[in-house]
């Protein structure tokens, strides 16, 4: 048995690196270490402590893979509570992810610079306190803060799991470990919607797919506290040093980059008319911001090449850049189908929370399948590139079905079939950027960034897809009503609020012809926002096919 307290051993010696290798001649010599990995060959930590060590972080891993997705099947439900407030909507869905991405920079340094395992226990506390929020919110904007609030202390949940385990594992080991935390988060993925439905139709409510949360965290606390080692990740360096080296204006700007955009795209359209000055501000801002952040991190603007926030030097290379966007679009289509299936099938079928998420159960098993499928067939296969093509190339079969067939009349086997293509494509490439990017690269340290960008690659791409096809779904849908529904008298935010779900209770007053109609024009906007997860396959396409004919392995 370790020792309570660990020092980190020196990151070992990486895979082949790019081929870029030479464009990279100007990146930073001493980047921080990716993790505090151990070199050992025997791991020191055994015995029951092991096994308890293991089960609070992958149990940790299915918490956050649950509140990924439990919102894409409480929306109605949430709708029924605050019908009054459904132009925030979209912020359900879209503010988990957004505290997400937003801390996912300064939390991934921070690990690399201070006691893991009180960040890690920081990131739990934040997850906690967020679900809390959740579950007690008085009111559509609590539960907004209350999910972003969660999302922030899920990144720090899912790094400090990665990061421990790669400090506590021996290099042998360390691959099966690392995967196992992606397993269990796509089982908590798979069991969100299942879960958020349940809760949604039982007496419980709504509010106990958070509260759930709270339970969970008090039956694993004790072995966070007691047995997960404390981990010092920069030994010899005073708290002082540590400090000094990290990229405050590089955080800031990067947060508030991604709150301007989120809060901007949502609200611009819904809450507030395109036109209004508030939503010409929030946009205009966020050009800014992100303008302003970009010449931070180039000329390096109170922080140095080592140690700024974003790792821009990877940005010159081709496999980096390739596989930043292949991610990206693996992710979008996956959570615009986790999101928008069970919605068709409560407006079509009329289905309860609980069964529209069942519905989606054949996408999400095959999406995780796929998905570790291809974690152990890629080696064997040995080349990255076919496999990135092939994933495009059936996710922009599958939403192309979507487009072409999509209606209130539409088999549900059909839809099931959609489904699982789009399972399959986004399955086999939505993680496997960060086994290929952290091969890929030039130098040892720079693991740590190439990791770095596939992070803000998966959750970022979340955050986009939720906003814009939030804001399509909703602006497309309205005006659908609008022209159904003319001369009857509705109000812009009567329709907004039949479009929330079928759980609005104007919808529910609806009958015969107007029913039909508005269902038409629901499920109309929604064939039509098919379009984003269309462009995202045909983007990995194109993506794939710039790729190199590489080999995986030297």
């Amino acid at each position: 048995m370790s020792s309570p307290d660990q020092k980190a051993d020196p990151l070992p010696v990486a895979a082949e690196a790019d081929t870029d290798a030479s464009a990279l001649e100007k990146a930073p010599e001493t980047p921080p270490a990716a993790t505090a990995t151990s070199s050992s060959d025997e791991r020191e930590i055994r015995g029951i402590r092991w096994f308890l060590i293991c089960l609070a972080l992958y149990v940790s891993a299915l918490m956050y893979g649950l509140d990924t997705t439990i919102a894409a099947d409480v929306q109605g439900a949430v709708v029924g509570t605050f019908a009054d407030d459904v132009a925030q909507l979209a912020w359900i869905g879209a503010g988990f992810p957004l505290g997400s991405v937003a801390a996912v920079l300064p939390y991934g340094f921070l690990f690399t610079a201070f006691n893991m395992k009180w960040l890690y226990v920081a990131g739990i506390v934040l997850f906690q306190a967020g679900s809390a929020l959740c579950g007690a919110a008085p009111s559509m904007g609590a539960l907004v803060v209350g999910r972003v609030l969660a999302g922030v202390g899920g990144t720090g949940i899912y790094l400090g799991g990665l990061n421990h385990f790669s400090a506590m594992t021996t290099r042998r080991e360390r691959s099966v470990y690392l995967t196992g935390t992606g397993f269990v988060w796509g089982v908590g993925a798979i069991l969100g919607p299942v879960a958020g439905g349940g809760f949604s139709v039982s007496p419980a409510t709504w509010r106990w797919g958070f509260y759930i949360n709270l339970v969970i965290g008090a039956l694993t606390a004790p072995i966070y506290l007691f047995c997960l080692p404390s981990i010092d990740p920069a030994p010899g360096k005073s708290l002082r040093e540590r400090a000094a080296a990290l990229d405050y204006l590089g955080f800031v700007l990067s947060a508030a980059t991604w709150v301007f955009f989120a809060v901007g795209f949502v609200f611009a359209g819904g809450r507030w008319a395109w036109d209004d000055g508030r939503s010409i501000t929030f946009v205009v801002l966020f050009g800014v911001l992100l303008a302003s952040y970009t010449l931070q991190q180039y000329f390096c603007i109170f922080t140095t090449p080592d140690t700024r926030s974003f790792p821009g030097h990877l940005l010159r290379s081709r496999t980096q850049v390739l596989l930043y966007i292949t991610t990206s679009c693996a992710n979008a289509a996956m959570f615009f189908t986790t999101f928008y299936i069970p919605i068709y099938f409560q407006f079509t079928r009329s289905d309860d929370s609980l069964m529209a998420a069942v519905r989606l159960l054949p996408f999400l098993l095959v999406l995780i399948t796929f998905n570790l499928a291809t974690g152990w067939a890629l080696p064997k296969i040995g080349y990255y590139m076919p496999v990135c093509l092939v994933s495009g190339a059936i996710m922009t079969l599958a939403a192309a079905l979507f487009l072409g067939y999509l209606s209130p009349t539409t088999p549900p086997a059909y839809i099931y079939g959609f489904s699982v293509l789009m399972g399959v494509g986004s399955g086999i490439t939505m993680q496997l950027g960060y086994a290929v990017a952290s091969l890929k690269v030039s130098r040892p340290a720079d693991v740590f960034g190439a990791i770095n960008m596939q992070n803000i690659a998966q959750i970022g791409a979340t955050v986009i897809c939720l906003v814009v096809a939030g804001q399509a779904f909703q602006t497309s849908a309205v005006r659908n009503l609008d022209a159904a529904l003319a001369g009857r008298g509705y109000s812009r935010a009567q329709l907004q609020a039949m479009v929330s779900g079928t759980e609005s209770a104007l919808f529910d007053s609806l009958s015969g012809e107007l029913r039909a109609k508005v269902i038409d024009a629901v499920v109309a906007a929604m064939r039509r926002a098919f379009v984003i997860p269309l462009v995202a396959g045909a983007v990995s396409i194109v993506s794939a096919v710039l790729m190199r004919r590489e080999r995986l392995f030297a």
